[in-house]
């Protein structure tokens, strides 16, 4: 999802979620007694959003925090409910069961090798901001708002988040989006319009693109060929990129930037949406399972300067319904968890619950932009794009990858997020050093891909191998700190250092004189200011270190941009160095990770691949900007350094598409992913791998009942309010304990047979645990 969600996830993500609520609202600490005899409406849920939604079309974004809104807005093809299991939104969830037979495990319909899924349609309807049904909006086809989604994100001028998962898995859609791409790069005018319109042409010929439909018994069918066999497909159609879209003027669909131009067929409309203020969702009363939504109403207050303490006052004022406890609010944390590990087991604050965090599957990484955008804006100013020269050239170095990798304190940085937790001394326990997060995918066995990337990481520093036992890679360890020399070709960083400064003489790159630090090369990191009274000091800290290594020939400088929103700009554009952003998986497979940083994937603007390399006539990648070039030593061809940095990206983007599109069999598969994950972060340095920002274990106060909502990590279902219910009053120590053992049961005897304790309305019969 988009590198700020699904799925990118920008260094925002910060667990929070959206009038202003200004300070003045926040309780300087109401008394447990006083929170516990609380009485809260059921029919109206509160919470806070800290970006603003940035279009209202699920076919142009992926940001985590659009998803918030859309996932209650838009429906999706498929959902999770709280056990994890899959379930039909859209589509009818036992249309499966009833053409293979009671012991299919799917909600649709597949063939033997899982590239073709079809699915039963439920009655939709498209209604507008006041929850009206609108013209043809009544029973309508989901076929045609797929159809529509396809042309949009098909169409590279619309600069669309999602078109590559549309490209890799739909048969003819990555051929359709490059002729339209080749059409707008030759052709204008009328041609250019009537080339663009034979391909939606083609879109719409189930012949040429792998999404169809047709009728039986009244009923829509809806078939999707992949482009490879895919046996995990149930899990992105969880997520909302190949969701049916549809808006005032549906055959023009743009971005969609106000809300009362988007049409809705999900369980609430929007009824407001003020930038920088109030959200309200309504609930929908024409959506087909409307019978459990049982939240009326779900209000999102836009939180400026957002940080853990100020969600958590919230909470205790009562202007929001729920809140977790974070690692960075030391007062909170004293408060509601109180000291030493014993107490993260069993909080002072009984009410408190456990949870499992969806942001678990969330890696967030350091991106290096191998061409700034602000090289070739002549707005910032000729200095500007000077430097930006610059940098861009310094990170085609390997070795400068190698030194900014080995030689950063991440723990200093992820230490936010787990200083109540971490013991005096040691590293910081979030820090996660594979991109593919742990639990995403096993193998036959059970075991977890993350081990396999881990067995190839000891191959390469000479470790044993050990595909079940390695902790070499685990959260918490620190494999660039302890084996910065193995990685780097057996140099230590005084000799990198040596390395780095010829390569920045022989390539004529300009040092700067930096006060208190004298002459460096400047790298740029951008932040956020609503990240001033939180993460920032801590980024700061983290560069301050590395900044202070005796003879560093580069300096890191971090730039607080005037908004959130231009941070977010420039940081999707590439108008940065260096970038912080996260992914969350779209479905339960590595590539879903993979494929996000391969020449074509969503990345590819954040690293400045999709500007530093072309492809030429013979389909071959070449360097777009020859300013760009630079070489490895004084001997070596003008260009040899930046070949050997295209070279390292297009092996791992062709070994991944090789592997992902004829290797099946997961240990397969696994290994050779692993080998390629491995490779990208290990041995090229192409990204750095951060952190994670979820708790070992995770503590929440809500009013939401425990243990109703989704808690997967792929899909949207965990921003879901469908199905789940608010109680008017916290529960007790006593009475939350009761609910998760009944929980954790439910959850054993599901996993074994997810025939078993259904409930909803996208149940058609509902079943108990016999």
């Amino acid at each position: 999802m988009s590198i700020w969600y699904k799925k990118t996830l920008g260094i925002l993500g910060l667990g929070l979620a959206t009038t202003m609520i200004s300070s003045s609202v926040v309780s300087c600490g109401a008394s447990f007694d006083a929170i516990l005899n609380r009485v809260m409406s059921t029919d109206v849920h509160k919470s806070i959003y800290t970006n603003n939604v940035s279009s209202w079309n699920t076919a142009h974004s992926m940001q985590a925090e659009d998803s918030r809104i859309w996932s209650n807005t838009f429906d999706t093809f498929l959902s999770t409910d709280q056990y994890g299991r899959i379930y039909g939104s859209l589509a009818v969830s036992e249309y499966g069961q009833d053409v293979k037979g009671p012991d299919h495990l799917y909600v649709g319909v597949n063939n033997e090798d899982s590239t073709e899924w079809t699915y039963k349609m439920r009655e939709m309807n498209w209604v507008d901001y006041k929850g009206n049904i609108v013209k043809d909006g009544k029973n309508a086809s989901v076929y045609d708002g797929v159809i529509r989604a396809a042309k949009y994100a098909l169409n590279p001028a619309n600069g669309s988040d999602v078109s590559s998962l549309w490209t890799s898995f739909i048969v003819g859609a990555e051929d359709i989006y490059e002729s339209i791409g080749k059409a707008q790069d030759e052709l204008e005018g009328k041609e250019l319009e009537d080339a663009i319109q034979k391909q939606y042409a083609r879109i719409e010929n189930p012949d040429e693109f792998g999404i169809s439909s047709k009728n039986e018994d009244g009923k829509e069918l809806i078939t999707f060929k992949l482009a490879k066999a895919a046996p995990y497909f149930e899990s992105l159609l969880t997520y909302s990129v190949f969701s049916p879209i549809n808006s005032v003027n549906p055959q023009t669909t743009g971005p969609v930037n106000k809300f009362e131009d988007a049409y809705y067929n999900g369980a609430y409309y929007v009824q407001q949406a003020n930038p920088n203020g109030k959200i309200i969702l309504k609930k929908n009363e024409h959506y087909a399972l409307k019978q459990s939504t049982n939240i009326e109403t779900l209000e999102f207050n836009y939180l400026e300067d957002a940080s853990a303490s100020r969600e958590r006052t919230l909470f205790e004022s009562g202007s929001t319904s729920s809140f977790e406890l974070k690692s960075d609010d030391l007062k909170g944390w004293s408060r509601y968890i109180g000291k030493g590990k014993e107490a993260y087991d069993n909080p002072n604050f009984g009410a408190a619950y456990e949870v499992e965090s969806p942001d678990k599957a969330a890696s967030f990484m350091l991106v290096y932009n191998y061409y700034n955008a602000n090289i070739d804006d002549a707005s910032v100013g000729v200095v500007e794009q000077n430097r930006a020269l610059n940098a861009s050239k310094l990170l085609q170095s390997k070795d400068v990858r190698a030194f900014i990798s080995t030689t950063l304190n991440r723990s200093d940085f992820a230490r936010y997020f787990s200083k109540t937790i971490d013991d005096v001394g040691q590293n910081s326990q979030m820090l996660r050093n594979t991109y593919t997060a742990e639990g995403v995918a096993q193998d036959e066995k059970g075991i977890d891909y993350t081990q396999y990337v881990a067995r190839e990481f000891d191959k390469s520093v000479g470790n044993e191998e050990n595909l079940e036992g390695s902790i070499s890679l685990k959260d918490g360890q620190d494999p660039y700190k302890t084996y910065a020399k193995e990685l780097s070709d057996n140099k230590t960083s005084e000799e990198l250092i040596k390395d780095i400064n010829k390569f920045i003489e022989i390539n004529g790159i300009n040092k700067q004189d930096i006060k208190g630090y004298g002459k460096r090369v400047v790298l740029r990191l951008i932040l956020s200011p609503s990240n001033n009274n939180s993460l920032n000091p801590y980024l700061n800290l983290m560069m301050k270190g590395f900044n202070s290594i005796e003879n560093n020939p580069i300096y890191i400088e971090t730039k607080t941009l005037p908004s959130n929103d231009d941070y977010r700009t420039a940081g999707s554009k590439g108008a940065t160095d260096l970038f912080i952003s996260g992914w969350s998986p779209d479905y339960k497979d590595p590539s879903s990770f993979l494929e996000t940083i391969t020449l074509t994937g969503p990345y590819r603007g954040y690293n400045g691949t999709v500007r530093l390399f072309e492809k030429n006539k013979e389909g071959n990648y070449v360097v777009k900007n020859k300013n760009l070039l630079t070489k490895k030593s004084e001997s070596s061809d003008q260009g040899s350094a930046t070949e050997d940095l295209l070279k390292a990206f297009e092996s791992f983007s062709n070994d991944f598409k090789e592997t992902d599109a004829n290797v099946t069999i997961p240990s397969e598969r696994y290994t050779q992913f692993a080998e390629q994950e491995n490779s990208f972060f290990y041995e090229n340095f192409l990204s750095l791998s951060l952190y994670t920002k979820a708790l070992p274990k995770v503590w929440t106060v809500s009013y939401l009942a425990p243990y109703t909502k989704s808690y997967e990590a792929f899909g949207t279902a965990q921003f879901k309010f469908y199905n789940t219910y608010l109680n008017s009053k916290l529960l007790s120590e006593k009475e939350w304990k009761e609910k998760f053992e009944e929980y954790k049961q439910k959850m054993a005897v599901v996993k074994s047979d997810w025939t078993k304790w259904r409930s909803g309305a996208h149940w058609s019969t509902e079943t108990n645990g016999d």
